[in-house]
């Protein structure tokens, strides 16, 4: 019989890993809620590259993930997140040191250049038992949507006790804090076989061969998935705001949605990790969650004039990204059957996220050049009607 409590080392390595991310987050996330009316403060600042600054960390994680996912499966994981932290920490200084809206973007764009998130999916995958995989995600899931929460009144703590040049330096803080609990704490993984292998051909990733793999229909459902999510998640962020406002919510009063939807959502997430234990009923959950941010995207079309409506389909939305959010990566890992490409796949699938992140920014700006909200809204539900659609026909 399979024991399903986690040992000590897993412990250490999810903590660690739990810390690393939150710290790391809570350094990116500060920024955006006072970005955009201090940005302007900077020499040259304009809405349009405060706008830039935003999304270029975006684009250079998008561009960065596969190459350091790459790199990771040829050489040690571990050594490959400490120089990404160290990137980051660069990228950091650079931004703190700066008093022009392009050092701003130089900084931000070296910060997201530092693309550990596929490699550390990858690394904690080889170093948690496949049947704890679930709890360890689920908890760097958690460390993000912490990180989230305090980020929204910490950047604006911070901006009126010191000033903006003094979020990047705490920045930079704990890119050094985190590069020192990689190197203390987190192991590194040796993958034996590979190693004693002397007949084993060195990974090239654009080999016609390892493409097609990389790339097979069954780990494209999940590269899809986890662009679609975070590209209605950025369309939220930029739609939801004004909406609510329209409705009767004072912008002052909004975290307090996010923050209640967020922790009911986490509550429904480890109440369906604790009964999925026991009762195996989370086969299809990726096509559940679709369908309810489908009903969702639908609600919001119907009555995005209406508090209470635009709530509740808040709140479905938030349970359903977050059961996504764990299981995604989770379900992934399980679909790769060699560590030699592990690292690869998982920065595949996070280049998908940043992708979504990225073109969930830009589309929804050019939407609203001549679309209004319902609109907008009815683009949505379209596109999550595909998205379900392509994962009913393409599960394997």
């Amino acid at each position: 019989m399979k024991n399903y409590k986690m040992n000590y080392f897993e412990l250490q390595v999810t903590l660690s890993f739990c810390i690393v991310f939150l710290l790391r987050m809570l350094g990116i996330f500060s920024i955006l809620p006072v970005l955009s009316k201090h940005g302007l403060y900077l020499n040259g600042g304009n809405k349009f590259l405060i706008g830039l600054s935003v999304s270029v960390y975006a684009i250079t994680q998008m561009i960065f993930q596969v190459p350091f996912g790459v790199l990771s499966d040829k050489f040690c994981r571990k050594k490959i997140i400490i120089f990404g932290l160290f990137i980051f920490f660069i990228g950091s200084m650079i931004a703190a040191n700066t008093n022009s809206i392009w050092g701003l973007i130089i900084g931000r764009a070296i910060q997201g250049a530092g693309a550990i998130s596929g490699v550390s999916m990858a690394l904690l995958s080889d170093l948690i038992r496949k049947e704890n995989r679930i709890k360890s995600i689920s908890a760097i899931g958690a460390s993000f949507a912490i990180s989230f929460l305090i980020a929204v009144v910490f950047g604006s703590l911070v901006i009126e006790k010191f000033n903006f040049a003094f979020i990047f330096w705490i920045s930079a803080i704990f890119s050094i804090i985190c590069m020192l609990i990689v190197f203390c704490t987190i192991p590194s993984y040796v993958n034996k076989k590979n190693r004693n292998n002397k007949l084993k051909k060195e990974i090239n990733f654009f080999n016609q061969n390892n493409i097609k793999y990389l790339f097979n229909i069954n780990f494209f459902r999940f590269y899809f998935s986890i662009f679609c999510l975070h590209f209605l998640l950025t369309m939220h962020f930029l739609i939801i705001p004004h909406q609510l406002e329209i409705s009767g919510l004072v912008l002052n009063y909004h975290w307090i949605v996010y923050l209640v939807t967020i922790i009911f959502s986490f509550f429904i997430l480890y109440f369906i990790i604790f009964y999925g234990k026991f009762y195996f009923c989370l086969k299809n959950i990726i096509e559940v969650c679709v369908f309810f941010i489908f009903l969702s995207s639908l609600c919001f079309l119907f009555f995005y004039n209406n508090l209470l409506f635009l709530i509740l389909s808040l709140q479905v939305f938030f349970i359903a990204f977050n059961i996504l959010e764990i299981f995604l990566p989770s379900y992934l890992n399980q679909k790769i059957s060699t560590n030699d490409y592990k690292g690869s796949i998982m920065s595949i699938y996070s280049t998908s996220q940043y992708l979504g992140i990225s073109l969930g920014g830009i589309i929804n700006g050019w939407l609203y050049t001549f679309l209004n909200v319902s609109q907008i809204f009815l683009f949505e539900v379209f596109l999550v009607f595909i998205w379900f659609i392509f994962n009913c026909f393409c599960k394997k």
